[in-house]
């Protein structure tokens, strides 16, 4: 159908068309949502597995936390500080990708604490964030092009959900961890790892000329 499309029409038209479509099914999804919960994930290896700020991405091991009502988001909020309806130390992973970076900054630390009170002891809190350091290679390397790292650094801006309030590097990330109390803070590869068997901006690339930068920060913090 998009190969149809792309040969049919001017890649204006068609990019109008592609948005129009994309519109359609969100809004098919969201009206789903409201007539149907979805089913929480089939408890097959005794493991509970938190995927925040889902989106569109819909793995079945995960139960799927979102401000945006998706047909396959089980707990929809915009207030991811506090999650009542997780007890304490009921998760063994917490999955959050470009999300972090939405949280206004005096509420990043009461958000990271919740996400520690809801881990096992032993669990596992699991971030990607839009590095800054990697951002500012970006930056020099299309020769001080702020374009070039805006979306990346501020949000796309096209809705109260996507703005960015926060940078990090690896140093800033690890100390906030550590600082609310998560025993050790390592690297994780989207690419070689258990509970990520789909694509999504954890492994980010921006091109520049024939230049490739991976711009996310993937760290875990162990409690």
């Amino acid at each position: 159908m998009d190969a149809v499309s792309r040969w049919l029409f001017p890649e204006g038209i068609y990019r109008v068309l592609a948005s129009v479509r994309r519109n359609l099914k969100r809004r098919l999804s969201f009206l789903k949502r409201r007539f149907a919960h979805p089913p929480y994930p089939v408890d097959t290896g005794k493991k509970v597995l938190l995927h925040i700020g889902c989106g569109k991405i819909n793995s079945p091991e995960f139960i799927n936390i979102d401000a945006q009502p998706y047909a396959h988001v089980h707990v929809v909020t915009d207030d991811i500080g506090r999650l009542p309806g997780f007890a304490d130390e009921t998760a063994d992973l917490i999955y959050m990708c470009h999300v972090l970076e939405h949280i206004r900054a005096p509420d990043v630390d009461a958000v990271l604490r919740e996400m520690k009170r809801i881990l096992k002891v032993g669990g596992i809190l699991r971030l990607s964030v839009p590095d800054f350091d990697r951002l500012l290679d970006v930056y020099k390397a299309a020769g001080e092009d702020l374009d070039a790292i805006h979306t990346q650094l501020m949000g796309g801006q096209d809705s109260q959900y996507n703005v960015h309030y926060c940078a990090f590097n690896h140093r800033s990330l690890s100390e906030l961890l550590r600082k609310v109390g998560f025993a050790a803070v390592r690297p994780w590869d989207p690419g070689n790892c258990r509970h990520h068997d789909f694509k999504d901006k954890a492994c980010k690339v921006l091109t520049v000329g024939d230049q490739s930068f991976t711009i996310s920060l993937n760290l875990e913090a162990v409690k």
